[in-house]
């Protein structure tokens, strides 16, 4: 069984491509193609599987770049970058070996210094078609005890390419933003008003979800940044199958463990080994939609609410084909009661446009505990009467509270698809608490024992994520659930492609029960 530290050194020996060439270079696939073409960006990390192709990919948009630096008054196109690692011996084991393959020491034109245990220099020199001459200066640093601010100090360069860029501090990218775009000096230039081209390059493997690089890129992304995830290596787009032998990723995988094919074969973060994800089924590039789904006011639209001290609202809309479409999240974390939740959840879906609350329009469901608790002979309503009257809606519950039929009931949405071939359940890639909570942040926390405890963790992600369970579950209906899960989990869809008729609680509809969503509302209060 490998270890991380056996993966990384597995990963260097498997990314070399002898193939390289300069001059005749393709990339591995669609995806490098486009991380490859990108110079609009200034930062850009190409994150894959192993032997995805990343560092060759790195290594040739590291020598394209200095192909688009302004050349000076001598007609020379001279920049400089740097590389970095961990360490230097990190660097000489992986991505300066690599390098060496497709540039060796002697390559025509180029000047080596540097080595055992010293940093590393190499300049490539080489002429463009129209008259000038490339100098490509590179830097391979390894960062020891030091902290990247301390080794960049004093030095100016053009890029910067963050090898292995998760195992780096998460100091790491902001520093080297800061430095890049530096060199060459603007009065050495033939045209002082030209751009000197700048970037910042990264290649990984999908690293957990704690790591700084999915804070960066997923949870709280700036312009100017992006991440290209290649597809998984048993996807049947995998990039760079052409240099692998037939069934290699089958093999990788036969003894490793589910984190190990998670991060380093599927391409997906993984989770914290403090604790085990309940939702194993979410796949962020098909639960997660690539730009934010838009509120449609003739759609069916749900909450889900849970109560308490940590008051959470989940909001979506189910298509005619019954797919349910996450489009608002609302968590304001402790502190806040129903009447002031309540109020900031009216804000929110009149700002987005949602349709007029109503039964037949708005369905909301809620935490079957904030039933009660209230004062009745003082007049004191429950959780649940007090949000509903700021709603103007009756708010239902639930059938059945067990946490197994409600974690239950949104496992099947995930793992299920429409007849269309169409996620069940698909989410608004702004709804970033659901998001991390599904990817893992909603746990089954890890004991001393080495077990893991039954129920989920409470944290930031759980409310949330119960007010999700809500949401399916009431609008499911716990016998749909039960009955959906006999029968192998599939919605077809009814005449003219309409979802199957439903009950309040998602199950057929049943004469002479009682709907909440029907109930009128008199002046503010709900009818019984």
């Amino acid at each position: 069984m490998l270890d991380e530290t056996d993966v990384r050194s597995l990963v260097a020996d498997l990314e070399r491509d002898e193939e390289f060439d300069i001059f005749r270079y393709r990339p591995p696939g669609p995806v490098s193609q486009a991380f490859l073409n990108n110079q609009r960006d200034l930062t850009q990390f190409l994150m894959g599987p192993v032997g995805g192709g990343k560092t060759t990919v790195c290594a040739f948009k590291r020598v394209l770049a200095a192909t688009l630096m302004p050349p000076d008054r001598k007609g020379v196109r001279r920049s400089r970058w740097i590389v970095l690692r961990t360490s230097f011996r990190d660097s000489e084991r992986t991505v300066l070996k690599s390098w060496q393959l497709w540039f060796p020491k002697t390559y025509p034109g180029s000047t080596w210094t540097g080595g055992n245990d010293r940093p590393v220099t190499h300049i490539l020199r080489w002429r463009l078609f129209d008259g000038t001459t490339v100098e490509a200066e590179t830097l391979f640093i390894g960062l020891g005890e030091h902290k990247v601010a301390d080794v960049l100090r004093g030095l100016e360069i053009s890029g910067a390419w963050l090898n292995e860029a998760d195992t780096l501090s998460d100091d790491a990218l902001a520093a080297v933003e800061q430095r890049v775009g530096r060199y060459p000096n603007k009065t050495e230039l033939a045209d002082e008003r030209a751009p000197r081209h700048k970037q910042v390059i990264g290649d990984l493997n999908a690293p957990d979800e704690d790591n700084w690089v999915h804070a960066n890129f997923m949870e709280n992304g700036k312009p100017g940044r992006v991440l290209y995830a290649q597809p998984s290596g048993r996807h049947p787009d995998a990039e760079n199958l052409k240099h692998l032998e037939a069934g290699y990723y089958e093999d990788m995988i036969a003894n490793q463990e589910d984190w190990f094919v998670r991060r380093f074969v599927d391409n997906q973060f993984g989770y914290s080994r403090e604790g085990k994800p309940v939702f194993t089924a979410f796949d962020r590039q098909r639960h997660v939609e690539a730009r934010e789904i838009a509120v449609d006011p003739n759609l069916l639209t749900l909450i889900g609410l849970d109560a308490g001290l940590h008051p959470a609202a989940v909001i979506g809309q189910v298509t005619p084909r019954g797919q349910i479409r996450i489009t608002d999240e609302l968590y304001l974390g402790h502190g806040y009661g129903a009447d002031r939740f309540g109020e900031a959840l009216l804000d929110l879906m009149d700002r987005r446009g949602y349709p007029p609350r109503t039964g037949r329009n708005v369905r909301a469901f809620a935490d079957p505990a904030s039933q009660y608790g209230a004062d009745r002979e003082g007049g004191e309503l429950a959780w649940i009467e007090s949000i509903g009257v700021v709603l103007g809606l009756a708010v239902g519950v639930p059938i059945s509270n067990e946490l197994s039929l409600r974690i239950g009931a949104v496992s099947q949405e995930l793992r299920h698809m429409l007849d269309d071939g169409r996620p069940r359940l698909v989410l608004s890639p702004h709804c970033k608490t659901l998001i991390r909570g599904l990817s893992s942040a909603y746990r089954y926390k890890k004991r001393i024992d080495g077990q893991f405890e039954p129920t989920p963790e409470k944290n930031a992600a759980s409310h949330p994520m119960d007010a999700l369970q809500y949401l399916v579950l009431g609008f499911r209906g716990r016998a749909g659930v039960v009955a959906e899960a006999g029968r192998g989990g599939r919605v077809g869809a009814g005449r003219d492609g309409a979802a199957p008729p439903m009950g309040h609680n998602g199950g057929p509809p049943m004469a002479g029960n009682f709907d909440p969503h029907k109930v009128g509302v008199n002046g503010g209060r709900a009818r019984w």
